[in-house]
């Protein structure tokens, strides 16, 4: 009977691809913690709210009801009245703190491939 042989394990493929796993955990956590915006609010950044508040801009911009204000609720369910102006701005400060957070992910990402030992892996944090 011919002896069985173990496939070999590429422990730093393997290293890389569990490090790039919890770094994706991490980006995937990050928009619930929220962002801050002008005001000094802490909003909820998942893609659903940004796009919710963008809606909301929009069709106020299309009715041209921009001369008037909204109420939004902020993470910590606190109101705050906004002008469409205002609104804008935090819309904008929402896109770029989830672009930012794009960056930065795809930053550790590329980090974990430049690894040569699994301790250089395990050293790559979000």
């Amino acid at each position: 009977m011919a002896e069985q042989t173990m496939p070999e394990v590429d422990l730093l493929a393997t290293a890389k691809a569990v490090q790039k796993g919890r770094i994706r955990g991490a980006f995937d956590r990050a928009p619930v913690a929220g962002c801050v915006v002008t005001g000094g609010f802490v909003m909820d950044a998942k893609r659903e709210d940004i796009d919710n508040l963008t809606r909301l801009r929009d069709r106020m911009l299309e009715t041209g009801t921009t001369s008037t204000t909204v109420q939004i609720r902020d993470k910590a369910n606190q109101f705050h009245t906004l002008t469409v102006a205002e609104l804008s701005t935090v819309v904008g400060e929402m896109v770029d703190f989830g672009l930012g957070l794009y960056s930065h992910k795809w930053q550790r990402e590329q980090d974990i491939d430049a690894c040569a030992t699994i301790e250089e892996v395990e050293a790559v944090t979000w």
